[in-house]
C-alpha cells in the first residue's frame, strides 16, 4: 500500500515548479496548450494558479472562477489573481491581446472596423460587428416579409 505524500513534500514538489521573479510566480512545470501550470495533488490533476490562491486566500467561492488580472497564464501569485464571474473574466479577456489572438484583428472579416462604436460584446463574452449586425437584421427582416407576404398571397409570389 502506497503511502500519501505528506504536506510538507507537497508543498516542496510544488514551489520547486516555481520561479519567483520581481512581479509574477511563473509556473515552470507542466501546462497546458494556453500556458495554464498543472499540478497533481492528491491524485487530481488541479490548475496550478488556483492550488497557490487556495494555499493563501482559502477556496475559490462557488459560481466564481479565477481572473489572471496581469493575464499572464503561467503566473501563480495569489495577488496577481481575483476570483470573479465568469462574465467578468471573459470581458476583461477581451482587452487581454496577450493571450486571446481574436482580438488581434482591427477589422471584421467583411472590413468593418472593431472600435469603440462599431464593436459589441455579446453575453458569450465575443466581439460582434455593428454593422454587420445591423445588415443581417435587414436581411432577416426582409426574407421573414416576403415569406409571410407568399404565404397569404397563396404561395404565389
Amino acid at each position: 500500500m502506497r503511502k500519501a505524500p505528506t504536506q510538507e513534500k507537497t508543498l516542496a514538489r510544488f514551489w520547486g515548479k516555481v520561479n519567483k521573479t520581481e512581479t509574477c510566480w511563473l509556473w515552470i512545470g507542466a501546462g497546458d496548450a494556453l500556458g495554464y501550470g498543472r499540478f497533481y495533488f492528491n491524485g487530481h490533476l488541479m490548475l496550478a494558479h488556483r492550488f497557490s490562491y487556495e494555499l493563501a486566500k482559502g477556496a475559490v467561492p462557488i459560481g466564481l472562477q479565477l481572473d489572471h488580472l496581469w493575464r499572464v497564464p503561467a503566473c501563480v501569485n495569489p495577488d496577481h489573481l481575483e476570483a470573479v464571474t465568469q462574465s467578468v473574466n471573459l470581458k476583461r479577456g477581451l482587452t487581454g491581446k496577450v493571450n486571446n489572438p481574436s482580438t488581434l484583428a482591427t477589422h471584421c472579416p467583411h472590413g468593418h472596423p472593431y472600435d469603440e462604436l462599431n464593436t459589441h460584446v455579446n453575453r458569450q463574452g465575443k466581439r460582434e460587428c455593428r454593422a454587420c449586425h445591423r445588415e443581417n437584421t435587414r436581411i432577416r427582416r426582409g426574407s421573414i416579409k416576403r415569406r409571410a407576404s407568399n404565404y397569404q398571397n397563396g404561395g404565389k409570389a
